[in-house]
Formats: structure tokens, sequence, C-alpha cells
């Protein structure tokens, strides 16, 4: 094929259109029929742009036969347009075109749609439907969007612009009113065909995606008609004919494209049809909302309601922005589609960090327009089943945030590294976070999960900015689950706290707060709303993947509503006694958390609780759960120095409460004791218990070591008694006996003979390892033998001796090493 075949005939110029002969038209047509596949579909640039230039020169002159006088068009040339569709059509059949000829070849072929409605004799060469057909069934051109390119913004915006251009736009303009209606349906059909399959399986980030752009084009392409265009109505009669809500289910991309392109079209030629049809899915959609408030990315009514809500955000940014005047907000269902459609696009970086759909400046626009309108609806008495969606919508959203990081090891691993980067390291428990980073290993970068800080970091900025003024407007009719579900992001505001993102945070818990003392509207109602919701929480998270001790997401909503106990405490104790156990969960759930102002006020509360609330707290609540947490806790997460003070004030409570005096015993009777006195000894228990298990595990560790380096059992054992330090649990197990043996003396002397039958429990248990039994048998001694109690001293003494012959240490030493391993009671 030469050069001048393809070279294109003069096109219509800017100041009118200049019409091809047809003669011209057809050399031009016979030259395109004669190109082949192989230069179709080749690769060589320069003869792809030849062939587009013919092309685009045959398709301005098809064109100008749409508008022009039926007899101008000539049966000879329109049946060399059909040579050419049909031998591209071969042509794509046998190896796919590229994007830019096969828009070309849907252009060639709608228009010869539309010249078949009103052109006797290409009605007469053509078989009804044929070429429609042939458009919908024919295979996808290379280059096609797919879903594995979701993040691919500029392809699909190019693209959806593009093809409406080819299969709408450019074949119905200049065409007549009746024309246009009637061929619109079999356009349409084309379009839709196209778009949903470029965009099936990821259909809300699609829309996402290219919703601005597309709106911005057709809407440029409506104003530069001139006089009456017929489209807005032709639009509206095949919506409502074929578009209808029962469609949903079936064909929800299709209406959601019809959607956006009735919107846009419509756009500065509104028509009372096309506002009665978005009026109609408007009531659709917020019936389905209402029994799904937040469906997934997947569901059918996304994926329509996420088309409702862009169309009408942008019409609110762009009225904003062209007329420097507040727009005409249509509250109520507008306002929650609108809502549901800021909510996805803020969410969207959990299906991709790549994905971010608009400008700054534009979702800036969507969330004032959003918020402004939420404020607006709140002051409707009469919105109240509103307002519950629009909660339920956000608090959904909001879990679907924080399940997302609390689902794996990777995800909250992600997470606590970001935080890390942005926060002050002290604000960690630096062991806790980093023997869990280790746990978790590297994460694989991949494009479908927020991975890196940065990424992590700039999704909860926007998310927390977008979301925190929603519950603000909220909390004036949903104020306990508000708070609620805004402590649930605590840890997003906490990453990059200031003046402007805490507002909305300050703001519920001053309302909060000053409800809780208002004596119109019992505290009992808002407290047990927000610890029931913590408790449902907490159980869910009991299969979680997560640890407790280093969920921060859980972690700083603890310590959210837990600043609202200690604040409001008075109230707690004195209007609403029964919830007390309810406030000590969410206390005790923060203790050892990896977030370190956490478990500094778990603990200090629980201290204030056992030293001077024992009026109100009773002892029993509050001492055994603390005691247990903290041996589980020891020594991974609980040091030593924690360990011994937690003990010490636990212990301190216990024996300085008034049930505990010396009195209390005698006047009981000998042999009987108290509740207060059987709490003490069962404290003393569960210390030697997990010393025990400590010990146990420093023996397997040893064991193993031995067995690996293959050392005989009496060099093994000598070594061990040399160095302290061959298991870690060695220290911390004979630390928390050494613990015990401390408390035991501590005892008041009438309890000083049952605390030390249950730390003798200890001794007979490792009565027949002599490393351990030594080691026992010093620590107590180094124990007892100084800071104590005349009286105590005495019996301590005589109870050491007794012990010393009872459970003697046999092994082949002389005496002299006898007396260094084991010191003489005498000492006392």
């Amino acid at each position: 094929m030469t050069d001048a075949a393809l070279a294109p005939s003069p096109l219509r110029s800017a100041g009118g259109a200049q019409d091809l002969h047809a003669e011209e038209a057809a050399a031009a047509l016979r030259s395109l029929a004669l190109v082949s596949s192989e230069q179709l579909a080749g690769s060589n640039g320069v003869e792809q742009e030849r062939v587009a230039i013919a092309m685009n020169s045959a398709l301005t002159w098809l064109h100008t036969q749409i508008s022009s006088p039926p007899e101008a068009t000539g049966l000879h040339v329109l049946s060399d347009v059909r040579t050419v569709f049909n031998r591209w059509h071969v042509a794509h059949e046998k190896r796919p075109l590229r994007l830019q000829l096969w828009l070309m070849w849907l252009e060639l072929g709608c228009s010869l749609e539309v010249l078949h409605s009103y052109r006797s004799n290409l009605a007469a060469a053509m078989e009804p439907n044929e070429v429609s057909r042939l458009l919908m069934t024919s295979r996808p051109p290379e280059g096609f969007p797919v879903a594995s390119a979701h993040c691919n913004k500029a392809a699909q915006i190019a693209y959806s612009c593009a093809l409406w251009d080819a299969v709408v736009a450019k074949p119905l303009e200049g065409g007549a009113i009746v024309e246009v209606t009637a061929r619109l349906p079999r356009l349409m059909g084309v379009f839709l065909h196209w778009m949903t399959n470029a965009m099936r399986g990821y259909e809300v980030a699609f829309l996402a995606n290219v919703g601005v752009a597309f709106n911005a084009h057709v809407r440029a392409s409506s104003v530069s008609y001139s006089g009456t265009w017929p489209l807005p109505d032709a639009m509206c009669a095949f919506a409502k004919l074929q578009m209808t809500p029962p469609a949903i289910d079936e064909h929800a991309a299709s209406v959601a494209v019809t959607v956006m392109s009735l919107t846009a079209v419509t756009w500065t030629q509104r028509t009372s049809e096309g506002e009665k049809y978005l009026a109609m899915l408007r009531d659709e959609l917020i019936d389905r909302l209402v029994r799904s408030s937040f469906p997934g990315l997947h569901t059918s009514t996304a994926v329509v309601a996420m088309a409702l809500g862009l169309a009408a955000l942008e019409e609110a940014r762009v009225s904003d922005v062209q007329t420097s005047r507040k727009p005409q907000f249509l509250l109520g269902k507008e306002t929650l589609l609108q809502q549901f459609a800021l909510l996805r696009l803020v969410n969207l970086p959990l299906l991709s960090p790549r994905l971010s759909p608009c400008e700054e400046t534009v979702k800036l626009a969507y969330q004032v327009a959003v918020h402004r309108g939420l404020n607006d609806l709140a002051l409707d008495s009469s919105a109240s089943t509103l307002l519950d969606l629009s909660f339920q919508m956000t608090e959904a959203c909001v879990e679907e945030v924080a399940a997302f990081f609390q689902s794996s090891k990777a995800t909250h691993r992600s997470l606590l590294l970001a935080l890390r980067s942005v926060l002050p390291m002290e604000l960690f428990r630096s062991k806790a976070l980093d023997q869990y980073v280790a746990s978790a290993g590297d994460q694989i970068q991949d494009d479908g999960v927020l991975s890196s800080a940065p990424e992590v970091l700039a999704f909860l900025k926007h998310f927390y900015g977008a979301v925190a003024p929603i519950l603000k407007s909220l909390s004036t009719t949903h104020l306990a689950r508000s708070f609620l579900t805004l402590s649930r992001l605590e840890f997003a505001r906490e990453a990059f706290a200031s003046s402007t993102s805490n507002g909305s945070m300050n703001a519920v818990t001053q309302q909060l707060e000053q409800a809780l003392e208002q004596p119109s509207s019992p505290p009992e109602a808002l407290l047990s709303t927000i610890f029931r919701s913590i408790a449902m929480h907490s159980m869910a998270m009991e299969s979680s993947a997560i640890p407790r001790e280093v969920d921060i997401v859980s972690g700083c909503q603890a310590l959210a509503v837990g600043l609202i106990i200690q604040r409001k405490l008075r109230v707690l104790l004195f209007q609403c006694p029964a919830l007390v156990d309810d406030a000590l969960a969410v206390v005790f759930s923060g203790l050892f958390n990896v977030y370190e102002p956490l478990d500094t006020f778990a603990h200090r509360f629980l201290g204030v609780c056992l030293t001077h609330l024992a009026q109100f707290v009773p002892l029993f609540t509050v001492f055994p759960h603390y005691l247990q947490v903290t041996l589980a806790a020891y020594p991974a997460n609980a040091s030593q120095p924690t360990l011994a003070k937690v003990c010490g004030t636990i212990f301190g409570a216990l024996f300085y409460s008034d049930d505990i005096d010396s009195s209390a015993i005698r006047s009981s009777g000998q042999g009987e004791m108290t509740t207060t006195h059987q709490l003490v000894l069962w404290a003393i228990r569960k210390c030697c218990e997990r010393s025990t298990t400590l010990l146990l595990a420093e023996q397997q560790e040893a064991a193993k070591a031995s067995a690996k380096t293959e050392v005989p059992k009496a060099e093994a054992d000598g070594k061990a008694s040399d160095n302290k330090s061959v298991g870690a649990s060695e220290t911390d197990g004979l630390y928390l006996a050494g613990l015990v043996f401390e408390l035991m003396k501590m005892t008041p002397i009438d309890l000083l003979e049952a605390s030390a039958m249950e730390a003798e429990c200890l001794l007979i248990r490792w009565k027949s390892d002599k490393r351990v039994l030594r080691d026992l048998k010093r620590a107590l001694f180094g124990r007892i033998s100084q800071n104590c109690e005349a009286e105590k001293r005495v019996w301590l003494a005589a109870w050491y001796i007794e012990i010393d012959k009872r459970y003697p240490i046999i092994e082949a030493t002389t005496p002299a090493a006898a007396a260094v391993a084991q010191p003489s009671p005498s000492r006392l």
C-alpha cells in the first residue's frame, strides 16, 4: 500500500465543514480495505499512524453524511465503508488491533448504525443489527484496560473518554432528534458493553479513577454544541427504559456508567425526566443501604451508590468553584450518597496504596460538601432515620479500616513500624515491640497491601481528616457511639496529633463528659454503651493472630476510654456502681500493652484502686486478675522491677487491709481464716506456681543445650551450678522465688506459718534436683537473714533449720565445700 493511497483527504476546516467528495472518500476507503491484517496489528508506528490518518479522513466524511440530506449519500461509497468495516473485523479477530485503530473501527461501525436508521438506500444494503452485533462480540484490543492494571488511572481515563467520543458523541453529532433517540439505545449498548468489560472486577475503583475527568470531558463536549442538543432527552429516555432499579442486581456496572453519563450530558441542559430518574435511583439505593449500611466494594449496591455519590459530589464541587457561592445542597438521601462515595474514596488505598483517584483539592472540596450537608441534616428533626444510616455507614467504614490493620501480623507490623517512625520511642515498650516485629518477619512488598511507613501514614492522615468531622457532626444525635468510633481511630490521631486533627476528638470528648455530669441524662446509659462495645471488640480479638499486648488499635481505644473513666470516676462509683467491673475490664485490657502510656495508665489506675478505693472497689475484684496477668506477662513483657512493684502494691494492699490485722484471726478462733487471709495464701501459691513453671522451662532448655553439645551430664551440671545464665528463665524463676520469700517474711505474724507452708511447696517440688534446690535455699536464706522483724526472725530461723534438715542436698563433696555451698542457719 503506497503513501499516496494512505494520504488523508482534506479535513473540515475550523471555520466551516467542507465535505469530501464522494469519489475521494471512495478512493480512501478502497485504499483502507487493502491494508493487510499484519499491517493493522503490526508494531510499525509510522505505518499505524498513516492508517489512522486515512481512517480519520474517511470518518470525517462519514460524519458529514449524518447531517446531510438523504439523497447526498451514495450507496457505492457506503458499500466501501461496510467493506472496510468487515475487513477490519476479520483482521481484528485474527490478531487484536491496537487500541487507537480499534476505537476508530468502533466509530466507523457506530456511524454506520446511525446512518442505517434513516438512510433507506443503506438500510436495504445492510442486515438489521448486524453492525452492533459485530461491535459487541469482537475481542478486546491490545492495550485494553483490565483489572490487573486497576491503578493505571491515566489509561482508564483516556480509554473512557475516547470510547465515549467514538461510540456516542461523534456518530451522533449533527443527527436529528428523531434519529438520535432511535439509535442511542444501540450505541449505548456498545458503549456500556465495552465500559463494563474494562471495569469488571474493580468497578468502584474504576469509577473513582475516571469519574471527575470523564464528567469534565462530556461536559466540555456538551458546551461545544450550538442550539438544542438532542442527546440529553435521548439519554433520559434510554435510562428510564433500560436502566431501571430492578436492573441494579444484574447490571450494576451498566447502571453506574449510565448514571455517570447522564449526569454529565444533562449538566447544562437539565431535564425533569432526568431528575426524576436519578431521584428514583436514589430512593432505591437508600433502601438498600438501610439493609447494609456500607456494602463491600464488589457488591452491586456499592457500584451504583458510588456512581450516584460521585455525581452529586462533583456537582457540588464544580458549582461551588465556578460560581463562588454556596451550592444548593440537596439534604437527605443525596447527602448520604455523597457520604458513601467520600468514604469509599478515602478507603480505596486499602485495596492498593497506589490508588489515588482524586487530587487533594478535589478531595477536600468533597469533604467540605459532605460535612456541610451533614451539619444541615443534623438540624432537621425529621431526619433521624437518615442520621442513623449516616452513623452506621461511618461506623462500618471505620471498622473496615481497624479490621484491616488487625487482620494479619504483616499489616499490623506495618502499622506499628509506621507509628514508631513518627512517635517518640519512649511511647513504646521497646522490648515487646522489637520481639513482635521480629516474630512477624519481613513483609513481601505488594501493591495490594499498605506496607511502607509513608504509605500507611498518608492513608491514616487522609482517612482521619475525612471521617473525624463526620463523627463530630453526628455526635449531636449519637454521642456515645460517635465517641466510641472516634476512639477506634485514636491510633491514627496519635500519628499526626495537632490542634487541627485533635479538634473533633476533643469536642466529642468534652460533650461526653458534660453529658455524664448532667442530672437530666443518666450516665449509666452512656457508659454501658461504651463498655459493651469495648467488651465486644475484646471478645472478637480473642481469636485474632495479633497478641493482645501488641494490639495498638484496641490499645489506643482503651486508653481514650480509660481516661474518661479516670476523669469521671466519681460519677462511676456513686451513680453507676454496677458498671465498675466493666470499667475495670477496660483498664485490665491495657496492662503490658506495647503502647507505653496505656500500660502506665493501667498500672497507676489499678494501684489507686488497691490502695485508696477499697471501700468502693473490693480487693478481690482487682488483685487476683491483676496478679495473674502480671505473672503471665513475666518475664517476656513484665520486667523484674515491674513484677516487684506490682507484687508490692498487691500484697501491701492485702497486708494493710482492715481484715488482715492480728486480732482478726484471734477473734474468729484459731484455725479459722478470713477471706483476706485466704487471698494472701492464694496469691503466694500463684507466685510459687509461676516460679516452678519458669524453673522447669530453664531445666528443659538446659537439657536441650546439653544434648546438642553432647556434654556429659556431670559436666553440664557442674557448669550449670557455676554459671547462672544457662537459661534466661533460670534467673527469672529464681528471682520470682526470691520475691516469694521476701513477701513471706512481710506476712503478718499470724499468717507466717501458713505462708511458709505455701513457700515450702516450692522446695518440695525441687527436692530431687540438687542444683535448683541449692539455688532456692540460697535465695531463701538471703531474704530471711536481713531486714526482718525480731519476732519473725526467730520463727524463720527455726523454720529454716527444719527445712535444711528436711530437704538436704546430697552430693559427694568435702565438708568444707558443703559449708561454702550451703550457709549455716546459725547465722540467723
